[in-house]
């Protein structure tokens, strides 16, 4: 089932549309919700209104951009707000959920890359997390973020070299393996 047979189905209220939206993007919105909460049944909760909400609010959607476009820009607001709400304690416990997915010996570095992230800007950080974290491109993040693509490309290559400054001093060549951080 393709987004618009999604949305259409959403729409006229058939449940199986809705389970396919959330079978479609559950993952990747659990692991950027746990970018902002750092804790995984926050981020299933989270993950939840989010699902919610795009369900009640699907005439919403305009189709100025991809639906998946819709569906991470509804996702950040509702993570940028979760993070109004909370206090600032225990943020940096991790980015995502996906510690099992590492080998043993890689934990320790993925802990410490995800805490450097953490403590990047909210402006470099979104970009990373949804690059390399997600998987979007600079394009939809662009659209995302309403920036443009280059605006997108410069954030990221600044929050590479911020972090890439602190491991280089840990001798940590992250960027050989920018496909596992």
């Amino acid at each position: 089932m393709n987004d618009e047979d999604i949305i259409k189905g959403i729409k006229q209220g058939d449940e199986n549309s809705f389970i396919t939206l959330v079978n479609n993007y559950k993952n990747k919105i659990i692991s950027l919700c746990y970018s902002f909460t750092y804790d995984y049944q926050e981020a299933e909760d989270l993950s939840q209104e989010i699902f919610i909400n795009i369900y009640k609010n699907i005439h919403k959607f305009r189709r100025e951009s991809s639906f998946s476009t819709y569906i991470y820009k509804v996702s950040i607001n509702k993570c940028l707000d979760y993070k109004r709400k909370k206090s600032i304690k225990g943020l940096l416990k991790g980015l995502f959920h996906a510690e099992t997915l590492y080998a043993e010996e890689d934990l320790d570095e993925k802990r410490y890359i995800r805490k450097l992230v953490c403590e990047l800007p909210e402006e470099l950080k979104i970009p990373i997390v949804l690059y390399y974290f997600v998987g979007l491109s600079q394009k939809e993040i662009g659209e995302i973020l309403k920036i443009s693509t280059k605006t997108v490309e410069g954030r990221i290559y600044r929050a590479k070299g911020k972090l890439k400054k602190v491991l280089e001093k840990e001798e940590y060549d992250v960027w050989e393996k920018e496909e596992g951080m």
